[in-house]
């Protein structure tokens, strides 16, 4: 069974991580500040100049996350086991990239020029994970669940043949059968 939500949340965050990388990576370090802009921090105007470096470091970070939120797509698209799924494995790896990108991107912001949004900014993004990854965990847990009840037939018979005998054990009483014990 195919975790829908699972696999959109996945590919969400893939194309959010995607253009983020591809802005950080083109013009040789000058997007910088349209990368940060993108994620709600803006600098102020007399802002130092970033080194290109950086920019490539941050489009690096962002393209293994992106890839890791890929491969979390795929291996959840292609795992049909409801239990030991490979995307349940690869998502918290790709989520605890993710908040260490960001993370990283903030002491980064933190240390360097006054920036404007950047605590905001950050708890937005970071609480954006961590409200998709709790869904996802949510989603596995139900799916489990429907899963494990769905293959106890035997747990099912029983219940309702207990429900069948308080059901006939009920309509004896209601009916007159509570007369003749206490004639006893």
């Amino acid at each position: 069974m195919n975790r829908i939500l699972t696999l959109f949340v996945c590919l969400h965050w893939a194309v959010v991580f995607v253009a983020l990388t591809l802005l950080a990576g083109l013009h040789g370090g000058e997007n910088f500040t349209a990368v940060l802009a993108a994620i709600g921090i803006q600098f102020s105007v007399d802002a130092m100049p970033v080194p290109a470096g950086l920019c490539a470091l941050l489009a690096v970070g962002f393209g293994i996350v992106a890839s890791l939120f890929l491969w979390a797509l795929v291996t959840g698209f292609l795992d049909r086991r409801v239990e030991e799924n490979a995307a349940d494995e690869v998502a918290p790896l790709a989520f605890a990239g993710a908040v260490a990108v960001f993370t990283l991107v903030f002491l980064g912001c933190a240390a360097g020029a006054e920036v404007i949004g950047l605590y905001r900014s950050m708890a937005l993004e970071i609480g954006a994970l961590l409200a998709s990854y709790l869904a996802i965990c949510a989603e596995r847990r139900m799916a489990v669940a429907a899963a494990v009840s769905a293959s106890n037939e035997a747990g099912a018979a029983a219940r309702t043949m207990a429900l069948h005998a308080a059901h006939d054990s009920l309509l004896a009483r209601l009916g007159g059968g509570g007369k003749s014990r206490g004639a006893r």
